[in-house]
C-alpha cells in the first residue's frame, strides 16, 4: 500500500467528529505518510513519533490496523482511502499552520496535556494516551482557539485550584511558554523562556486579559 486517497465528508454532514477516536502511533504514522511534506513531519513531531512515522515496517503495520479497525479501506490500485472524520484529522494534521502544546499541570505529577492542531479547513485537539496513542476530537466550532484554550484552563483549575497550564506554540518558540495560574485576585501569567528560569509574573487578570494572553501566544 503505497498509494493513497481520501475521500472528505459528504454534504449535509453536520459533524465528521461525532466522537473521539483512537490511533496507535503506528496508525498515526501511516496516515501522515499518506501525505508527506513538511506540515506532516512537524506534526510527526508534535505527536512524539519522528521516528516512527520514517520506518517503513511502522507505516505497513499501521495501514493494516486502519483497515482492520475500520478506519480506512483498500481502494482498486491497492491504496489505502480514508474518509470522514478520518479524513478531517489525516488534513489538519498534514496541513497544520499551528500546533499549541497545553500542559494541564497538577502538584507533585506529571499532570495532562493536549495539542491543539490547526489547518485553514480543521481545527482538532488530540490527548496522549498510553504507549503513544492518541485520542483526537473536533474543537468546537462555536469557539475561537483561544477561547478554546481559556475553557480548557478554567476547567482544569476549577477541578484542580493547586494546578496551573502551560501554553506553548510550536512554531513560534521565541515567544516562549505561557504560564497560568489561578488566585484569589484572578488570574497570575508569566513566560518562560528557554535557558532563562527568570519568569517575570503578573496578577489579577481577568478572563478577558487572559484570554488576550492566549490570542497572543497563539499568533492570532
Amino acid at each position: 500500500m503505497t498509494e493513497t486517497s481520501t475521500v472528505p465528508p459528504g454534504p449535509g454532514t453536520v459533524d465528521p467528529y461525532a466522537d473521539a477516536l483512537g490511533f496507535g502511533y503506528a496508525e498515526l504514522a501511516a496516515l501522515l505518510a499518506m501525505r508527506p511534506g513538511p506540515a506532516s513531519t512537524e506534526s510527526a513531531a508534535a505527536l512524539r513519533i519522528t521516528d516512527e512515522a520514517s520506518d517503513g515496517e511502522v507505516i505497513r503495520a499501521g495501514a493494516s490496523s486502519l483497515v482492520a479497525h475500520g478506519l480506512a479501506t483498500v481502494g482498486d490500485e491497492r491504496e489505502l482511502v480514508v474518509g470522514g472524520a478520518v479524513a478531517a484529522v489525516l488534513s489538519a494534521l498534514s496541513e497544520a499552520d499551528r500546533r499549541v502544546d497545553v500542559g494541564l499541570l497538577v502538584p507533585g505529577g506529571p499532570g495532562d496535556s493536549v495539542l491543539q492542531v490547526e489547518s485553514a479547513e480543521f481545527s482538532i485537539l488530540l490527548q496522549p494516551r498510553s504507549y503513544l496513542c492518541w485520542f483526537a476530537m473536533a474543537q468546537a466550532p462555536s469557539m475561537t482557539g483561544a477561547e478554546a484554550l481559556l475553557a480548557m484552563i478554567s476547567s482544569h483549575l476549577d477541578t484542580t485550584p493547586d494546578g496551573g497550564a502551560s501554553v506553548y506554540r510550536r512554531e513560534t518558540p521565541g515567544k516562549g511558554r505561557l504560564l497560568v495560574k489561578r488566585d484569589l485576585g484572578g488570574w497570575t501569567v508569566g513566560y518562560k523562556f528557554e535557558g532563562d528560569d527568570v519568569i517575570d509574573r503578573r496578577t489579577g487578570l481577568d478572563d478577558h486579559a487572559l484570554l488576550a494572553e492566549l490570542t497572543d501566544i497563539r499568533g492570532e
